[in-house]
């Protein structure tokens, strides 16, 4: 059963308020205009985000609340004065890679002397902040008063004549004499190995350096990121015949996603321009008065208006900017293009012989019926993305939503006005660019003007009669052979077999999607930082971060039963396949030592005083096992463990799943430990990104599709052509992210963003057409279905190519970001136009039944409510003559729904000397068909 009530108020209003702006157009031309003056002021505003913990980890991620945990247990000494390893945040840093440049062993004199001259370069670096000069020494993280060491520079003291005569083991190297070791995982990359051994290096392809400085208070921050600038400059400068770097800093891709941004304002301009010839050319017409090239340029000016209003707007509430949110005015452009050309083609199916007014009503009532569900269906998208717990996310959401908004209201407010000038001009029969009046093509007797100058209608009764359509050739191609042919029964049969081949194609790639955000593809291809991110991923994954087991809770610790527990745990984890085991002796446990230590001096029993007294006044006063300091918190009274940690070496995270992996395995053996524990690393920040992301993504869909299906019954008048709907957005995104992955995407924050804007667009092309196919007043379902092709092909055929355009530009550009974002536009445009030129037709051509035994009642009762097409000829032909009714009024017959224009012409036509000799009727028909044409 149709379920039609709030299409009919809708039709209604915009039936009326068509009228109301075909009678008042220029307050609907000008309030726009400085409505967008006042908020596009704001965009002084503007205010930029690029925090990539911020934006692109999840706000809810378990690592965040670890890390205020371990900060708060572990204040004592902060993140100055502390060892590297021990960091609760990530620090400022530059590092470098270095390599031969013929990619031999980077481990001889030669290349050694290159090295320590880089780093004895960078030592030298000098800034000035607040008067006061400052270099490495004065800047950098300390553990006992010594910064911390690159391993592989001191093992060679600081000199290249040394590298001959120290024979390296790798990972950890313990110098002749010496009790303290140097662990080398992190500073050597692919290492080999001397024959018969498993230790001593014969090679190494990479070195890497790192300098690591304060950070904990603004001031510090800024002589650190002082200090980081000047750093890219002498590692830029840095020439050697032998040896070449890469660098980084901490903040290097927060600079390249603003290096990204400040491009894409280059490829919004060559768009726009794009935009606005497409959009000419697929207007203009062998007809000089029914061309509409300058509206066109306003529909694409009324897209613009919506996001200059946008960014004001989200300037003045305090929005910030962020990378991502660059690709919405490419979005924008396309949707409002498609709004546009929905618009267009309702204007030209409306009789060419009615007053400006009256078309504006038809146009509105159809087309702004068809254009709300739409704009509705993409801010709801928009809006649900927008409870995300990413950050980037949201803003993306918030920014995009109410731009299409923004642009709903000035399709129906500047756009609606802009086509009431047109109507108006082509009613005066003026030309389409030079707005002078000119002949139609009967009365041309020149070629070039007829080529060049002639269009709109002849007054001629004859003339009107024959060949006088409105028709652009595409509608006429939908109509007269699309339509048919997909309607053959072995056609659909076929359309059927390859619903189901591609819906097995994405279901593929669905299994096999690859979840989380690589840093590298924040940066973009050209950057500094993209070899170095890369060289990092090559050489340097062996040997992964430190990762803490922290005991959060006060035990007794001198207790040998909570000391067995504690090591119980700490075995497990050195036993996961993520982790070194004990054998490797990577593990740093301030426990293990004590206990030996506590044998060593025969006190294999202590008390809980002994235990605590030689803790803290004898074991951790050795310099060998100071540093354990940093892992036991003590009471004020010093009588009590608080909380105590332990770190434990990560390996092989050469993969997103890996890493992924890694963290839930330890997170597991945490949480089934018998004393209350966590493990952190502050890369699990950035890792939780991978536990998030999926059901953050299928919580958006689940939820976009439900408030999709609910609009759709809604909006659409039948409840089985809403379902399709629904059926079709579920189908639509199942292709974008399973051909997604194929196409080599990760699903990640970025390509969260982009799967809600698929949600919005799949609805677009699918809704325009179950709903022209439920309005449509034809005797079969065949009829119905071209019908809607007739109506709404051209429409979907310039809004896909028109978005399609409008992101084209941004496969050319060398950012991650934006590519995915053409990627996926592309998927869901094209599978969106595919579903609703052949899928959804197809689909409604097989459930959806006709009006045929409604239309056959109508016929043998004569009833009044039938369309005028259903009643007999004589009721027709009573109807037709009935001028008021028809002409010139301002409420709409039953004989204007759904009816056929070019029957309804004829008709009047052929009752033209009866009107003409009616006084009351002379004039409105006169006015109404004088230089009149569909446009």
């Amino acid at each position: 059963m149709a379920n039609n009530c709030i299409e009919k108020v809708i039709k209604s209003f915009f039936y009326y308020y068509g009228g109301f702006i075909a009678r008042h157009p220029y307050p609907f031309l000008v309030l726009p205009l400085l409505l967008t003056g006042a908020l596009g002021a704001g965009m002084m505003f503007l205010a930029e985000e690029n925090d990539i913990e911020n934006l692109y980890t999840p706000e809810n991620g378990q690592a965040k609340t670890d890390r205020n945990t371990v900060e708060t247990l572990f204040a004592e000494h902060g993140d100055n004065d502390t060892l590297v390893s021990h960091l609760s945040r990530l620090p400022r840093e530059g590092s470098v890679t270095i390599r031969q440049k013929d990619g031999q062993n980077i481990l001889t004199q030669a290349a050694m002397e290159d090295i320590f001259n880089l780093h004895e370069q960078i030592m030298n670096i000098t800034i000035q902040h607040d008067k006061q000069e400052y270099k490495f020494t004065d800047l950098c993280i300390k553990w006992d008063g010594v910064c911390n060491e690159n391993p592989i520079l001191a093992v060679y003291d600081y000199n290249s004549s040394n590298v001959p005569l120290i024979s390296l083991k790798f990972p950890l190297y313990t110098p002749a004499g010496k009790t303290v070791s140097y662990f080398l995982g992190g500073g050597l990359g692919r290492v080999t190995f001397k024959s018969g051994s498993q230790d001593e290096v014969l090679s190494a392809d990479v070195i890497m350096l790192s300098y690591f400085l304060r950070f904990k208070d603004s001031t510090e921050d800024q002589r650190s990121a002082l200090w980081e600038e000047k750093f890219l400059e002498v590692m830029e400068a840095f020439t050697s015949s032998v040896v070449s770097v890469t660098r980084e800093v901490s903040t290097s891709i927060e600079t390249e996603l603003d290096n990204a941004s400040s491009g894409v304002v280059k490829d919004f301009a060559v768009t726009f321009t794009i935009l606005i010839a497409f959009s000419v050319c697929s207007c203009v017409m062998m007809d000089w008065v029914r061309s509409k090239p300058l509206l066109a340029n306003f529909g694409v000016v009324s897209a613009g208006l919506a996001v200059l209003s946008t960014f004001g707007l989200m300037s003045y509430v305090g929005i910030p900017y962020i990378n991502v949110v660059g690709s919405s005015p490419f979005l924008i452009l396309g949707i409002g293009l498609d709004d546009m050309f929905i618009m267009l083609a309702a204007w030209r199916q409306t009789d060419t012989r009615w007053p400006v007014e009256k078309r504006m009503r038809h146009a509105f009532s159809e087309a702004a019926m068809s254009i709300t569900i739409t704009s509705i269906t993409d801010a709801l998208a928009f809006g649900i993305g927008a409870i995300t717990f990413f950050r980037s996310v949201r803003i993306f959401c918030m920014y995009t939503g109410i731009a299409v908004i923004f642009d709903y209201a000035y399709q129906i407010t500047f756009f609606g006005a802009c086509m009431v000038l047109t109507g108006q001009r082509e009613a005066a029969n003026r030309h389409c660019m030079s707005c002078i009046k000119v002949k139609p093509k009967s009365e041309s007797k020149s070629t070039a003007y007829t080529v060049f100058c002639a269009g709109g209608s002849s007054q001629q009764a004859s003339d009107r009669d024959e060949g006088d359509t409105n028709d652009h050739a595409l509608m006429l191609f939908f109509k007269n052979y699309y339509g048919p042919f997909i309607t053959h029964w072995w056609m659909v049969i076929l359309t059927v077999v390859l619903f189901l081949a591609y819906l097995g194609g994405a279901i593929y790639g669905c299994i096999h999607v690859r979840e989380g955000l690589n840093l590298r593809n924040l940066a973009r291809d050209s950057s500094y930082v993209a070899a170095h991110l890369e060289a990092e991923n090559t050489y340097f994954t062996e040997y992964g971060p430190p990762i803490a087991l922290v005991f959060t809770e006060p035990r007794d610790f001198w207790n040998p039963l909570i000391q067995d527990f504690m090591e119980e745990t700490l075995t497990k984890i050195e036993a996961s396949e993520y982790t070194f085991g004990k054998d490797q002796n990577l593990t740093v446990s301030w426990l293990r030592d004590y206990l030996n230590f506590l044998d060593s001096i025969h006190l294999s029993n202590p008390t809980r005083s002994q235990f605590m007294d030689v803790l803290r006044n004898t074991f951790l006063q050795i310099p060998a096992f100071r540093r354990y300091a940093l892992d036991i918190a003590f009471s004020d009274d010093n009588q009590t463990i608080l909380a105590s940690r332990f770190f434990v070496a990560s390996k092989d995270l050469d993969s997103e799943d890996r890493k992924r992996y890694m963290m839930t395995d330890l997170r597991r053996i945490a949480e089934e430990a018998e004393l209350p524990a966590i493990v952190y690393h502050p890369l699990f920040i950035f890792y939780d990104q991978y536990l998030q992301i999926l059901p953050n993504t299928f919580q958006n869909i689940g939820i976009a599709v439900g408030a999709m299906l609910i609009v759709a019954v809604l909006m659409i008048p039948h409840p089985v052509c809403s379902l399709l709907v629904t059926l079709s957005i579920a189908s639509i995104v199942t292709g974008v992210i399973g051909l997604m992955t194929l196409w080599q995407v990760n699903l990640d924050s970025i390509a969260m963003t982009n799967i809600i804007i698929c949600i919005g667009f799949s609805v677009d092309y699918s809704a325009h057409v179950s709903y022209a196919y439920t309005s449509a007043d034809t005797s079969s379902r065949r009829e119905s279905v071209i019908r809607a092709l007739y109506s709404l092909g051209m429409p979907i055929v310039q809004g896909s190519v028109s978005t399609i355009l409008g992101v084209l530009v941004l496969i050319f550009t060398d950012s991650y970001i934006f590519r995915t974002f053409f990627k996926t536009m592309f998927l869901v445009i094209s599978l969106g136009a595919l579903h609703g030129l052949l899928f959804i037709p197809v689909g409604l051509f097989l459930t959806v039944p006709s009006k045929t035994r409604k239309k056959a009642s109508c016929k043998r009762r004569n009833r009044p409510d039938c369309p005028a097409t259903d009643r007999p000829r004589e009721s027709q032909t009573r109807r037709t003559v009935t001028g008021p009714l028809y002409l010139g009024n301002r409420h709409p017959t039953r004989y204007q729904r759904g009816s056929d224009p070019f029957s309804i012409s004829k008709k009047m036509n052929s009752f033209q000397p009866s009107l003409a000799n009616d006084r009351h009727q002379s004039r409105p028909y006169q006015e109404s068909c004088l230089g009149l044409e569909k446009a």
